[in-house]
């Protein structure tokens, strides 16, 4: 079977969002499973590149890249090359691989635009939306208003033509029914983690000398500090947590791992660390203590959450940041949406070794029996292979 990904994220080879690490083990899981997967990608100029079995086609539209970043900046966009599916140039030379594959899957609902009459109308290929954050617009405060009624018209057109919706939990599937969608089309596909490149006997010896020596506790916080919920935990983290932790326990730092602007750069103190974009993840989370997720807002299930469990960390979570998982409090994770009582929950598993492998180790149990990629891939390979057969 030959599947065509149309994703709306630049290099999914840095795996530097949520979205990205998805798109980027789904497909690397159906290419071992035998099927040829393409992924097309917007980007500054037409290359492509094989990687694990993926075929990665970056194409480039007529659109000057300024005029793409002056409607992302009005619109409060991310990533302005994403707008390139709404450019004619970048749809044709799209065409040429999306007429070949015998499924079509998008990755950003409100990015499919002209591409949909395309799929259905015309080429009538059967199209999946991966609905991994689902209204997203709605869901994350601070969302500008046109980006609101734009995003959130374009996400449920996109739907309304999908043959499959997939979603990642059944807490969103229920949103998602809520808002029109056909509940007969909705597939539950949650995230994962790759358990083995994820793994508490990883060597990261380089990366343990670069950050801090052995005498000090280092609580890990992972995520794309682009992305407004992140910015809101990193500055919990700064003016709360780090505080009332630090008077309790003097010799404890904090590393926040991810991509960070400049506004949110700013909050790093002496016991704040940013690493920025790093190549491997699994080496900071070997290299640290404890694994904190004071999110209050956002969408979907945190792939940070299944890293830090895959790494067999003990983890610290507000309700919203394991929202969607199969967790226990008390048996995987540790709950607590209060800080002073999260604070000293931390304060805790930093002290408390024999507690700390005790979650660590149920939690890493946990991923591999549920969560881990390679047996994701096998359940959207067969809804794959059914939707064919239908067809």
């Amino acid at each position: 079977m030959k599947i065509c990904i149309l994703s709306g994220f630049g290099d999914l080879t840095l795996k530097d969002t949520g979205s990205s690490v998805r798109t980027y083990n789904l497909a690397k899981s159906l290419a071992e499973l035998g099927n040829k997967v393409h992924i097309v990608i917007p980007g500054d100029k037409a290359t492509f590149e094989w990687i694990d079995k993926v075929v990665i086609h970056s194409i480039n539209g007529f659109c000057p890249i300024k005029i793409l970043e002056l409607f992302s900046n009005l619109l409060g966009i991310l990533r302005a090359n994403s707008l390139f599916f709404y450019d004619l140039s970048f749809i044709l030379r799209a065409y040429g691989i999306i007429i070949k594959c015998d499924i079509i899957q998008i990755e950003q609902a409100w990015a499919s635009g002209l591409v949909i009459p395309l799929l259905t109308k015309i080429l009538k290929k059967p199209l999946i939306v991966d609905s991994h954050d689902a209204f997203q617009a709605l869901r994350v405060k601070h969302t500008s208003i046109p980006r609101k009624i734009i995003e959130t018209f374009l996400e449920k057109i996109a739907y309304r033509f999908a043959d499959i919706v997939l979603t990642v939990s059944e807490k969103d599937k229920k949103l998602l029914i809520r808002y029109g969608v056909d509940k007969d089309k909705i597939v539950i596909v949650p995230n994962g983690v790759d358990t083995q490149a994820f793994s508490p006997v990883l060597d990261a010896t380089r990366t343990r000398n670069s950050y801090y020596s052995k005498d000090f506790y280092k609580v890990v916080f992972v995520g794309n500090m682009e992305y407004l919920p992140n910015q809101e935990a990193v500055r919990v983290i700064a003016t709360d947590l780090a505080p009332k932790i630090k008077s309790k326990i003097k010799n404890v730092k904090f590393i926040i791992v991810g991509r960070v602007p400049p506004s949110v750069l700013k909050l790093g103190s002496c016991d704040l660390t940013f690493t920025g974009v790093v190549k491997n993840v699994a080496e900071f989370l070997s290299i640290s203590d404890v694994a904190i997720a004071p999110l209050f807002h956002g969408s979907g299930t945190r792939l940070k959450i299944l890293e830090y469990f895959s790494c067999g960390l003990p983890v610290v979570s507000t309700p919203m940041g394991v929202e969607g998982l199969e967790v226990k409090n008390g048996e995987n994770v540790l709950i607590e949406d209060d800080m002073d009582e999260f604070a000293t929950k931390v304060t805790i598993l930093l002290k408390d070794r024999a507690l700390s492998m005790k979650l660590g180790n149920t939690a890493r149990d946990l991923v591999i029996d549920r969560y881990d990629w390679r047996k994701i891939g096998i359940k959207l390979d067969t809804v794959y292979h059914n939707l064919i057969s239908d067809k």
